[in-house]
Formats: structure tokens, sequence, C-alpha cells
């Protein structure tokens, strides 16, 4: 039974059923039904499920320490790695809470805050002013990335209503817009490039 399945196999089929139906849900039964093996086999490849999770998070810290990141410039390195982690934490959001609930987060978010400071070093922007715009940088993909899964999970609604703004308001234009679902990469992409347009060339 130990060979019917291999222990990566369990953490990707693990880590796939926790990113689609969330943690409440998981069970170890629930694992060995989908990979269709008993559970003896599970808790003979990766232990339990405190050991497991401890497994997940440390690939995730795996994948956090190495996201990819293109670009020539600083500036352009920096803002590929912000959207790779926006990425990551929207698709490994799940796992993320178990890191968190772990306290794992701090070693999470530390090699991409360092690799940051090492970009922004090559700009010229150090000690507290680069502390500040990589809190900035930070702040700008983690609100995103909360902001895009929590309306995804949420109540589905309208945007705004249009009742609550004045008929006579000038902008017409703005207030049926509003209507409009909210597309968040757009509007990270936006604050992205503000807040990167602050940094030297």
């Amino acid at each position: 039974m130990a060979d019917a399945v291999s222990a990566e196999t369990i953490l990707d089929t693990a880590a796939g059923m926790i990113e689609r139906d969330g943690v409440a849900t998981f069970t170890m039964r629930g694992l060995a039904e989908q990979l269709g093996v008993a559970v003896t086999s599970i808790y003979w490849h990766v232990g339990g499920r405190d050991k497991l999770f401890d497994k997940l998070v440390d690939r995730l810290l795996s994948e956090m320490a190495n996201l990819p990141v293109d670009g020539t410039t600083p500036v352009e390195r920096i803002a590929s790695l912000a959207r790779s982690q926006r990425k990551a934490l929207i698709e490994r959001q799940h796992l993320l809470a178990i890191a968190h609930e772990r306290d794992r987060t701090p070693t999470l978010f530390l090699p991409i805050q360092q690799r940051l400071a090492r970009m922004l070093s090559e700009l010229g922007v150090s000690g507290t002013d680069a502390a500040l715009v990589l809190r900035a940088v930070q702040v700008q993909v983690i609100s995103s990335a909360v902001m895009q899964f929590s309306a995804v999970r949420g109540a589905k609604h309208d945007e705004e209503d249009p009742s609550l703004w004045d008929d006579d308001w000038p902008d017409q234009a703005l207030v049926q817009a509003l209507q409009s679902p909210t597309d968040y990469d757009a509007v990270f992409e936006y604050g992205l490039r503000a807040l990167l347009a602050t940094l030297p060339r």
C-alpha cells in the first residue's frame, strides 16, 4: 500500500483540494478517497494532518522564495515581482491561511522583501526610504489580492447604487461605470504604475 502513491502526488492533490474547497472541508479521509488509496498509505508517506499541512507550507515557502521575475531594469523587475506575488497570493489563499495559523507569514514574505530591497538598492534607494517603498509595494500587492479573493467569495451585488448619486451629478458616465464589476487587475496595475513612477530611473 505504501507504494501505491507518492508523497508529491499526495501533496499536489491535497493542495488542489484545499485551494478549491477551503481548509474547513478538508479531511484525510476525503484526500484518501480522492487518491483512491487507504488513509494509512497517506500517513505512511507524509504523516498526519498537521505534518501534511507543515509540508504544504514548506512547499509554499519555497514557491514564494522563487517567484518568477522578468525585466531589464530594476523598476521593471520590481513590477514583475509584485505581479508574481499577487498572483501567488490569489491562487494560494487557503494555503496562506494555513501558513498564517502556523505563524509562518513573516518567513513567507521575507525572501520577497529581500529581493525588493536588493532591487531598490540598485536604484540607489536605501534606508528609511527603501523601507517605505518596500512596504508600499507590499501593501499594494497584499491589499489588492485580499480585495480580489474577497470579492470572488463574497455575495454578488452591484458595485454602486446609482440612487445614492444625485440625478444631476455632472459626470453620469462615472456613475454608470461604477455599476460595472471592479476590474481588480486594472486597479492594481494603475496603483502599481503610480507607485513605481516615484522611483528614480
